[in-house]
């Protein structure tokens, strides 16, 4: 009788193991997708280039909520000089999925700005995002951003 209740003790260990792992994996996949979202927005505020050359991928699309596109090297060069200014990002709400190498966050953003391509004086805009990132050489790179108003939080001008 114990060595009945011993196997089934561990068949149903070893059944529900599997799930509760894959589910802790993406938990945790999740996480550090977020974190390093959190790390480029920071960078962003800190016009930290050298960490954005790290977290953006060479092929990146951008698109910004103004509908401007940037590639990596014209969106860098415009923080670079001082035309695009991030004051603050500021998540409302972000998702993230993550399935094998791809992820992908949606949510909204608090964002203020000073963006001398667009306009001079700084701005508050509230965004929702959908990004996505790869993970290339064991590490995850944002490889595409679209972003657009939430016209219900910032009326356009």
């Amino acid at each position: 009788m114990k060595r009945l209740l011993l196997v089934c003790a561990l068949a149903a260990r070893f059944c529900v193991a599997p799930g509760a792992s894959a589910q802790s994996d993406a938990n945790r996949a999740s996480a550090e997708v977020l974190a390093v979202e959190a790390g480029r927005t920071a960078a962003l505020v800190h016009s930290d280039v050298a960490a954005l050359e790290r977290l953006m991928a060479d092929d990146v699309t951008y698109v910004h909520a103004s509908g401007k596109v940037d590639t990596k090297a014209s969106y860098l060069d415009a923080i670079r000089s001082g035309k695009l200014v991030y004051l603050s990002w500021n998540p409302m709400k972000l998702n993230a999925r993550v399935t094998g190498d791809m992820a992908v966050i949606d949510g909204e953003y608090a964002v203020k700005a000073i963006d001398h391509r667009v306009q001079e004086a700084p701005f508050v805009i509230d965004i929702f995002i959908l990004t996505v990132y790869a993970k290339r050489d064991g590490r995850w790179q944002q490889i595409a951003w679209q972003s657009t108003r939430d016209t219900a939080l910032t009326p356009a001008n």
